[in-house]
């Protein structure tokens, strides 16, 4: 990540991956796996990962995880939506936001990009293109 883009995210409490980003690396993830097998791989992170701290709430008829993620003394909220686009194809965005602050200095990609990592490692990746 550029020092510029951190610069800009100064007063930015949030990020979000979507399908045209600003930052290549906030592009929606499509994944070779069923809808049931990636929520509940995401829903285990608490246990397995030491960024994500807890499941808030956890709802597969919507397709969305609540998550509390912690980076030192900062914490995050993290919204996960996960959508079953075709019969073992799966695409999933997430939103960071801060607590408590009015900036985060980059953090919130940070966070993003510890999931998508989690991800990538589980399930393998299928480039869309529009």
């Amino acid at each position: 990540m550029s020092l510029w883009y951190k610069i800009s995210r100064i007063f930015k409490p949030r990020e979000e991956t979507s399908e045209e980003p600003k930052h290549q690396g906030l592009k929606t993830r499509y994944y070779a796996a069923g809808f049931t097998r990636v929520f509940r791989n995401l829903e285990q992170l608490p246990e397995t990962s030491g960024k994500i701290s807890k499941v808030i709430k956890a709802d597969q008829e919507r397709g969305e995880l609540f998550l509390e993620a912690a980076e030192g003394r900062d914490r995050f909220d993290v919204i996960i939506t996960i959508v079953q686009v075709g019969p073992n194809e799966t695409a999933v965005d997430i939103v960071s936001s801060i607590q408590k602050k009015s900036g985060d200095w980059g953090k919130n990609y940070a966070v993003i990009q510890y999931i998508l990592q989690k991800l990538d490692q589980s399930f393998p990746s299928i480039r869309k293109t529009i």
